[in-house]
């Protein structure tokens, strides 16, 4: 048996659509639904899947045969009146004796009359009282399938019964191929008509997007395809699941020929064509889904006037689709099929029959075009010299038209023919090492920047006989030639961006080695000097940063080098917002991505944006920077980007989203990334991951992401402030786990680092890294409780935190970020010695949270005015800070805010007290939802519960647990049950608590006083 189809992706909006649609023809009288959509894109599957949702009470279908236009007579209905019939329906409720009408198309009901024409009215009135009926009580809904086959007395009963049935609840749903619809169909005439009629709409499948493919072939074959395989299997399918299907049965399915099915499927519509207009979409397959007009008929070559009466064919059969001065097959798949049914020598003569018009010339065909269109053709009849010439020129045609995946992939195609093109240098006027050069700052714009250093390394390749020599003999003029010193200066720049990039050791020794190579006055310095810059910035040295920053910028503009103009003032404003200059640093900023557009320079522009938004961030002006991070998303949308560099906007805004308390929705928007290519901006959504669910109290997930976290960017061989941040919440992990001595060893190795001789970005990174670890600390002294060895390490950590925290900057000569981290510091260090002065600390905190909505960090500061609170004895004051700061984690899903708060109520002996019982009064001795003298969720006088309906034990165990912030598999783990088992005790909880989610199930425990 295929478990295959059984699989479901995407369409579930329709399937909503369908399930409102019906609930308005129960409420309002019957209605229809038109369900468009080509072939194998999921009609059926979608209809078998709302039928396990539909809300009325019968549902029935039929479906036309394949038999034509005009095919058998009324099959959809046959097969649904039968099924009716068999359901129970009675034909003859009605009272009239005689034969039925209805014998016509069901001939078990006994022999059809014989008699006047009129007899096909009173069918259409049988038909029609039939499922009047059998819509009553509780509705009715008929599908009928593969309309585009239907004959015209269907049609005709179709017809009829949407404008008859009035009030009857009885939803219909007629399905149909788009593709199939030519222009002569009568179905495409008759459409228009019926959405004119009441209650009637027109709906359309459309194909499965990129990550719906992906999701069903991992549902189809059992594991997730790799990246760029589900890419290929979703530019091959066109989104179609019966081809995703088709291709999966081959072992490689994004290199799978069409299968035969698929490829019958395709071409049966064509078989009636003549030679000539076969032969014209031959050709036309040979240039993939689109053609230009003057190229189709100049490969073509069968004469002006049969080319056009063979187009009129083609077009006629809806296998191509005029688009301008262009055609295009009316799917992709089908220009494939075509293409594939030609004989090997018949695809090879084809394809040198467009390179040799490409090379002659075609009128009104782009140049850039025609380049790209050449090396295709080229490399496809197997002429190597012409298709890395093509490739070559195409290349600069896709740079010019910030093509950046194009123009990467010719280059790659230049690359893979040089070996086999003997003249190749002289042919594209470029030496190998040259190529290899930009074809690294292609693959770095491109968002590549591991493959951009690779490139680069192979370059680099071809002076290692110079690279490896004594360092005093090799950096003299007088050794290298200043052609070889020169390229292997731009190699090195170009290394040294790619690992810049990636934060990798090894830029500052490429940009180095790179300034001893390139000659005294060379334009490409100023490049070298920017990165340089740029480097120093990302590992903290901002004095070193700010000297070469300002030593770029005079360079650049000395030798007009605008690429390096952009990145040195970006830079600059970055350095700027470690200061309270806000404006001068967005001035910088701004004017950086101004030039970098200008440019051209897409590497540098992007970086731009997002040190925007930081700067931002970094002035305590959160939505602004939302709405930098925003405005970056539409810029490489616009770029064509988003598939390899959303991954720092992406970030950018969920950072905001952890910060304004919406954890579901920064978790929602890291895990739905595509896999980057840059390990930098995959290693920072992990670690931004880990933070957000430590917040949550998820255990096993915060170790999933620190881990993945440590794999892409190792501590080893990644700058330290891209590191830094993976320290907290692996120390966090190891503490709640009980793991206290290795968690308080992790803290050490972070302060160690802080501790380190070196600046430290502006205190930007140290006061992050110091507010987190005073954090940290406060939970370990809970645990060291009672221990005197474990209370004088954490003793020890703290007053190593003081020290450090004495270097940071005063608030006066600081940014709002560090403002803020400062404060939290000072903050937790106070509150056992001067719980007043922490108070205060606390208070400003509050204030400038709840000012800037960033109610996810208004949790730390009620958390923390609560405790100072009870060590003033002001248990009034305390209350309401914990109440508020429950009620805030609940609604923002932080289980490590409820932990903590129910820690500070358990040691003070503080609980939340149950609300007022809301609506009316209980009568009669009775409360709500139970008999007199018994509470609900409890039996007499147990007023733990009071207000919740009866649960199990068991169930109120989940409860609690899920109150206090504990995910499916850590309730699993402190129950001894499985994962699954929670899962179906918490849904047993929702539904008997009558809501719909987890937050809510537990205000409702923490209102009733369960926990």
């Amino acid at each position: 048996m295929d478990t295959r189809r059984s699989v479901f992706v995407g369409r579930r909006d329709h399937v909503r659509d369908l399930a409102a649609h019906a609930r308005r023809a129960l409420k309002d009288g019957a209605g229809a639904v038109l369900v468009g959509g080509e072939a194998g894109v999921g009609k059926s599957r979608l209809l078998r899947e709302y039928a396990r949702v539909c809300p009325m009470r019968r549902a029935v279908a039929g479906g036309c045969p394949e038999l034509g236009v005009e095919g058998l007579p009324y099959a959809p209905f046959t097969a649904a009146l039968r099924r009716l019939l068999r359901d129970g329906s009675d034909p003859a409720a009605d009272g009239r004796g005689g034969p039925r009408e209805l014998a016509r198309l069901l001939p078990e009901l006994g022999p059809a009359p014989v008699g006047p024409e009129e007899g096909r009215a009173r069918l259409f009135e049988e038909v029609l009282v039939l499922l009047e009926q059998a819509a009553a009580p509780g509705g009715l809904t008929l599908v009928l399938e593969d309309m585009h086959w239907s004959d015209a007395s269907t049609r005709d009963l179709l017809v009829f019964l949407l404008g008859n049935l009035d009030s009857a609840p009885v939803q219909v749903i007629a399905t149909y191929r788009t593709d199939d619809l030519h222009r002569g169909h009568p179905l495409r005439r008759l459409l228009p008509e019926l959405e004119r009629l009441p209650g009637v709409v027109r709906t359309e499948v459309p194909p499965l997007s990129r990550d719906e493919v992906a999701e069903l072939a991992e549902g189809l074959g059992g594991q997730a395809l790799p990246g760029r395989q589900a890419d290929r299997l979703f530019e091959r399918s066109g989104g179609n699941p019966l081809f995703v299907e088709s291709f999966l049965d081959h072992p490689d399915a994004a290199t799978a020929p069409v299968p035969d099915g698929p490829r019958e499927l395709l071409l049966g519509a064509l078989r009636t064509l003549d030679a000539t207009a076969l032969g014209v979409l031959q050709a036309a397959s040979a240039a993939g889904e689109r053609v230009h007009h003057a190229l189709l008929e100049a490969v073509s070559g069968v004469g002006q006037e049969a080319f056009a009466a063979a187009v009129r064919a083609a077009v006629d059969a809806n296998a191509l689709v005029p688009r301008g001065d262009a055609y295009a097959f009316r799917h992709a798949l089908l220009a494939e099929a075509v293409h594939e049914d030609l004989l090997p020598a018949e695809r090879t003569r084809l394809h040198r029959r467009y390179a040799d018009a490409l090379d002659a010339g075609v009128e009104g065909l782009d140049p850039g075009q025609a380049a790209m269109l050449l090396a295709h053709h080229a490399y496809a009849a197997h002429d190597l010299p012409r298709a890395m010439e093509g490739a070559w020129r195409a290349a600069g045609a896709a740079h010019r038209g910030a093509a950046l995946p194009e123009r990467v992939s010719l280059l790659e195609r230049v690359l893979e023919l040089w070996e086999q093109v003997p003249d190749a240098e002289e042919r594209i006027e470029c030496s190998r090492t040259e190529l290899l050069y930009v074809l690294s700052q292609a693959t770095l714009d491109n968002g590549s920047p591991r493959r951009a250093a690779e490139y680069a390394g192979e370059g680099l390749k071809a002076y290692s006989h110079w690279l490896d020599s004594g360092m005093c003999e090799v950096r003299s003029a007088r050794v290298v030639p200043e052609e070889d010193a020169v390229a292997m200066g731009r190699l090195l720049q170009a290394r040294g961006d790619a690992r810049k990039e990636m934060s990798q050791d090894g830029a500052l020794e490429d940009y180095g080695e790179a300034l001893l190579r390139l000659p005294e006055g060379h334009p490409l310095r100023a490049r070298v000097t920017a990165g340089l810059a740029t480097t120093l910035l990302v590992r903290g040295h901002d004095e070193e940063a700010m000297r070469a920053a300002r030593s770029a910028l005079e360079r650049a503009r000395g030798a007009g080098d605008v690429h390096s103009e952009a990145d040195a003032l970006i830079t600059l404003g970055s350095l700027l917002s470690h200061t309270p200059d806000t404006g001068a640093s967005i001035a910088s900023i701004s004017e950086g991505i101004r030039l970098a557009c200008e440019a051209g320079a897409v590497s540098v522009e992007l970086r731009g944006r997002n040190n925007l938004a930081a700067a931002y961030d970094h002035a305590g002006r959160p939505e602004e920077a939302i709405g930098e991070n925003r405005a970056g998303f539409e810029r490489i949308a616009e770029l064509g980007l988003a598939r390899t560099q959303s991954g720092g906007f992406a970030i950018g805004t969920a950072h905001h989203f952890h910060g304004k308390g919406e954890l579901s929705r920064a978790v929602d928007l890291l895990r739905s990334l595509r896999p980057d290519p840059n390990p930098r901006s995959q290693g920072r959504r992990h670690r931004l991951l880990a933070e957000v669910h430590r917040m949550q109290g998820a255990t096993a997930e915060v170790a999933e992401a620190v881990d993945a976290a440590d794999t892409l960017m190792p501590p080893e061989s990644s700058a330290r402030v891209e590191t830094l941040g993976n320290l907290a919440p692996r120390a966090w992990l190891h503490q709640v786990q009980g793991r206290f001595d290795e968690g308080l060893d992790t803290l050490d190795v972070l302060m160690r680092t802080l501790e380190e001789d070196r600046p430290w970005a502006g205190g930007v990174w140290i006061g992050m890294a110091l507010a987190t670890a005073a954090e940290l600390a406060r939970d370990f002294a809970y645990d060291a409780a009672g221990d005197t060895g474990r209370t004088a390490a954490v003793d020890a950590l703290k007053r190593r935190i003081a020290r450090k925290a004495q270097d940071l900057p005063d608030e006066e000569a600081c940014p709002f970020i560090i403002k803020v981290d400062g404060r939290a510091v000072r903050a937790y260090l106070a509150m056992d010695e001067a719980p007043r002065a922490a108070d205060e600390h606390w208070a400003w905190h509050e204030r400038e949270m709840r000012s800037r909505g960033l109610r996810g960090f208004l949790l730390q500061s009620l958390l923390g005015r609560a405790e100072c609170a009870l060590a003033l004895g002001e248990r009034e004051r305390a209350f309401a800070h914990l109440h508020e700061l429950h009620a805030l984690a609940l609604e923002c899903g932080a289980g490590l805010y409820l932990q903590r708060a129910l820690r500070v109520m358990e040691a003070h002996g503080i609980a939340l007290p149950a609300p007022e019982p809301a609506g009316p009064a209980a009568q009669d001795g009775d409360t709500p939802g139970g008999k007199a003298g018994e509470k609900p969720g409890g039996g007499p006088g147990d007023a733990p519960g009071n207000g919740l309906p009866p649960l199990t034990p068991r169930e109120r165990e989940v409860l609690v647990q899920v109150a206090r912030g504990r995910t499916n598999r850590e309730i699993a783990d402190d129950l001894v049950i499985s994962a699954k088992t929670v899962s179906v005790h918490v849904s047993n909880v929702l539904g008997k608590l009558g809501v719909t989610n987890r937050n809510a199930a537990a205000r409702k425990a923490i209102d009733s006083g369960l926990v």
